[in-house]
């Protein structure tokens, strides 16, 4: 390997690991033996829960759909940057197979199951040709293994790449190449919800009267595998419909709407819990303050957490400091036309948005009107010519003047205004 014989391949958690549950010897077993399922679960198995399919989905999507702006900021001002080439990569065209709301979904998706999401960033010198999601546990991590001066490497299908071609995103991460998502952090909770639905399947696949075996002597091995065998013929689908007992082998009848109710009720509660790990409610979308402290408590991080990673993969080493990527927010609002128009007033009476400003975030075309409000019908401000006009007596004043002066300085009214030009 030469000058990589130093690296080593960092290990992750098994994801290949397998409830098999749904077997009936395997269900046996836990009910003569006491034995428990494996508390971690797959994310394919993660994904078939719905209440985590169904948060994933909800916050990947919305982060996804968000675009992505890129700023400039120094000492005079701050501008949003229309035409680069790397928003076009974000938002439009990855230059790879899928799209970039497609990536952008898949790679949170990683986050928040796997903690970590990975982008190849295909670079030409300075230019960036393509972003190219990598699915998780497609490439392999290389670690000269040290704490400090910590170096990493990747291995994408037998070829080594450097950390800065790879743009990572990790969640919950001490050490910089390994995070934590949701299937690491709560595996009791999901293993549970699981289970239950494969035992929830079971039960209704094969029809059988539920119930319990009680023995009142212990069962030698023998007669355990009797059981057993017992146990799978009852099931199966041959024309077996009977198991003959042993003496002091006796079956109970579980009530059926009990175990059902309960069964229910812990549903319910695991999926409230599940919800509350991903920080939705019940009226999150139903109430504008539940929806803002989601938007602050679930989605922000995130976002946060992507556009620094953003801003470390794509931006040249001398634009950083100067430019920055961030999600534009305001599409989270546009769902609610009252909530939107009443903040659009309270920004136009204030005088910090323009009316021409507002169009261009509800995506119309201006109208030309250029000045803001500095008072109720009183005074209106022109930005660019730096002038106040004040409707009241039809005056034009140079704000600069009036502020060195204390005063007006040169004024004009409006034509037709008092006879006077």
């Amino acid at each position: 390997m030469g000058i990589f014989n130093f690296w080593s391949v960092e290990q992750r958690d098994s994801a290949d690991a397998t409830v098999q549950n749904n077997n009936n010897e395997e269900e046996l077993d836990v009910l003569l033996n006491g034995r428990v399922f494996d508390t971690r679960i797959t994310r394919e198995q993660a994904m078939s829960i719905p209440a985590v399919a169904s948060a994933i989905n909800i916050i990947s999507g919305i982060i996804a759909g968000l675009p992505v702006k890129l700023m400039q900021r120094n000492a005079e001002e701050l501008k949003e940057i229309a035409n680069d080439a790397r928003l076009t990569l974000l938002n439009l065209d990855t230059g790879g197979v899928i799209g970039a709301y497609e990536m952008k979904k898949s790679l949170i998706t990683d986050y928040l199951l796997d903690g970590e999401g990975a982008i190849f960033v295909d670079k030409r010198g300075n230019n960036i040709n393509t972003l190219q999601y990598l699915p998780y546990n497609n490439y392999v991590m290389l670690t000269n293994g040290r704490v400090i001066n910590r170096a990493i490497m990747y291995q994408i299908e037998g070829r080594k790449y450097r950390y800065d071609e790879v743009m990572r995103v990790v969640r919950n991460s001490v050490n910089g190449y390994k995070g934590q998502g949701i299937i690491d952090e709560n595996p009791v909770l999901l293993s549970t919800m699981y289970n239950a639905l494969i035992y929830e399947n079971g039960a209704m696949s094969k029809g059988g009267k539920k119930g319990f075996l009680k023995s009142e002597n212990r069962l030698t091995q023998a007669m355990l595998d009797a059981l057993k065998k017992a146990w799978n013929k009852l099931y199966s689908n041959n024309n077996s419909d009977v198991i003959v007992l042993n003496k002091g082998v006796s079956f109970e009848a579980a009530d059926s709407t009990a175990t059902e109710n309960q069964l229910n009720e812990n549903k319910q509660t695991n999926s409230e819990q599940i919800y509350k790990l991903f920080g939705l409610a019940n009226d999150t979308f139903t109430n504008n303050d539940a929806f803002n402290v989601f938007v602050k408590t679930a989605l922000v991080p995130i976002m946060n957490n992507l556009t620094e990673c953003f801003n470390r993969f794509l931006l040249l080493e001398k634009e950083k400091g100067d430019f920055y990527f961030t999600f534009d927010m305001k599409d989270l609002i546009k769902s609610d036309m009252l909530s939107r128009y009443q903040s659009y007033q309270i920004a136009l009476e204030k005088g910090w948005l323009t009316i021409d400003e507002i169009r261009a975030y509800e995506d119309l075309e201006p109208l030309g009107i250029e000045f803001v409000k500095l008072g109720l019908d009183s005074v209106l401000y022109y930005p660019k010519e730096n002038k106040v006009y004040t409707p009241n007596t039809g005056i034009y004043a140079d704000f600069d003047s009036m502020n060195e002066k204390g005063g007006v300085n040169s004024e004009s009214r409006i034509e037709g205004q008092n006879g006077q030009n």
